[in-house]
């Protein structure tokens, strides 16, 4: 028995059933999104015993394209449009992103139906295609989460503006939405599930079943049971209250008593997804009861809702588990850095460039050890032209070529027959001579004329030249005093 024939109930098993040979869409994800379709169009006369609503919120979790989310939400839509289009055509939002326009959207469903005779109807279905862009708007906001935890409880949520205070009494909001097993990792925060606000929530796994050819055809898929089912739950003045039948409440209790051992074996984390299972197992059987037209829930009901609620269990703890081997990143080790580096620079670089690129995670000495065990890198010293020391290089090379080369092989060294010359007679050394200073001790001692110091350097700008004066005539010399001996001028 596949997964999805264990979980397959009543006229709505039926007619998904029916589609799938048409479709390349996983079964169980057609089943998740006619679940959420249907229960939301069916909220507002059918109820729970305790008075909760009966809304099933799900997530399609599946890769891009090979996924096929937007098949499995089309066929859903198909088959269900007959019975309920009229009100997905009306009702159905999407981008809601923040808390306050939440619940402006269910405020103003209310307002717009309060003077019919049906009555207020406060329905709503939010389908984001694009989950992981709402979530990282959502995040933005603090009231989202609470406000959206709260309207899955069906309790009364309200915003407060400076004109007025915006109040929904009983919030009545389905939610479908699709993402992928990265985005999951990504987006979806611990603290958000340890707070509640994916407990809530039943996210499957779902891939492609077939591929079809091209132009294949969607099958009409016969829905007269589930808009009888419809009309039988929304045209009722009176609300159809889902309450279990013996067998059913005792295989409840099982259930209950399975889930509570199963979250004390897990995380704390992986924990908090499963919170509401329980609860979940009691929303979809009372919605499949409701597709048979009857109020009592069977054991047969429980028994396809927890299938439903196991399998999205199992999706969820390997979503969790996938998102934390993600974001545990393994340490890389010191070769593996010093590769990319030299990548990075097309193969080679410096002692500098190294260390910078690689920062503190490696010193001086850890780079060298490093290098002397990878057989694909090579140390050099670099020539430079001026006086410095070499740089060490670090070049990437082929290990494969890297081959020591052979021996130069010589040919076999003949016999030859040195000739040593008789030792030359020796020659007695020249005797230096030695040249001595005669110092005539009567003569008169030389003076010693200073030397002049060093001329200044000229400048390297021209000085001007002095003026030239011309010569002065001479003087002439002076006439003999009369009184001097004459006799003197003959000596």
């Amino acid at each position: 028995m596949t997964a999805f024939e264990a979980m397959k109930f009543g006229p709505l098993g039926d007619a998904v059933a029916a589609a799938m040979p048409t479709s390349e869409a996983d079964p169980v994800g057609v089943w998740a999104a006619a679940l959420s379709l249907y229960s939301a169009a069916i909220s507002r006369n059918v109820r729970l015993d305790n008075g909760r609503p009966v809304v099933v919120w799900t997530v399609l979790a599946g890769r891009s394209a090979i996924g096929r989310k937007g098949y499995a939400l089309n066929t859903a839509k198909r088959l269900l449009h007959p019975a309920i289009g009229g009100f997905l055509d009306v009702r159905t939002r999407d981008g809601i992103s923040s808390g306050p326009s939440l619940v402006d959207m269910l405020n103003k469903f209310e307002l717009e139906t309060s003077g019919l005779p049906t009555g207020i109807d406060g329905r709503a279905m939010v389908v984001e295609e694009e989950w992981a862009a709402v979530l990282r708007t959502q995040k933005r906001c603090p009231k989202f989460s609470t406000l959206f935890r709260t309207a899955w409880d069906g309790k009364t949520i309200s915003n407060r503006t400076k004109k007025e205070t915006q109040s929904v009494s009983r919030p009545l909001l389905g939610f479908h939405a699709h993402v992928t097993p990265g985005e999951w990792g990504k987006y979806v925060s611990s603290t958000d599930a340890l707070g509640g606000s994916f407990n809530r929530l039943l996210p499957v796994l779902v891939e492609r079943s077939k591929m079809l050819p091209y132009n294949h055809r969607a099958a009409v898929v016969e829905v007269q049971e589930i808009r009888a089912a419809y009309n039988w739950a929304d045209q009722s003045d009176q609300p159809r209250v889902m309450e279990f039948d013996a067998a059913a409440g005792r295989r409840y209790d099982e259930i209950r008593a399975e889930v509570e051992d199963r979250m004390a074996e897990l995380p704390e984390l992986l924990a908090a997804y499963m919170e509401r299972a329980a609860e979940q197992v009691h929303r979809i059987a009372a919605v499949l009861t409701a597709t048979t037209r009857r109020t009592k829930i069977t054991r047969k009901a429980v028994e396809s809702a927890w299938a439903f609620v196991s399998y999205s269990m199992a999706s969820v703890e390997k979503l969790v588990r996938e998102a934390a081997d993600q974001k545990t990143k393994p340490v890389k080790s010191t070769e593996d850095l010093v590769r990319e580096v030299l990548e990075r620079y097309e193969g080679e670089a410096n002692s500098t460039v190294m260390l910078r690129a690689l920062g503190s995670r490696v010193t001086a000495a850890s780079l060298r050890a490093a290098v002397e065990r990878m057989p694909d890198v090579e140390v050099y010293k670099a020539e430079t032209a001026g006086r410095g020391a070499k740089p060490t290089m670090y070049r990437l090379i082929d290990p494969a070529a890297k081959v020591a080369p052979e021996p130069e092989k010589r040919a076999p060294a003949e016999s030859v027959v040195v000739v040593v010359p008789e030792r030359a007679p020796e020659i007695a050394p020249r005797t230096e001579l030695t040249r001595k200073r005669v110092v005539d001790h009567a003569a008169p001692a030389r003076a010693t004329v200073p030397r002049k110091p060093a001329a200044a350097k000229r400048s390297a700008r021209p000085t001007a030249r002095p003026a030239t004066r011309r010569p002065s005539a001479p003087k002439p010399a002076p006439a003999p005093a009369a009184n001097s001996n004459p006799f003197l001028s003959l000596l």
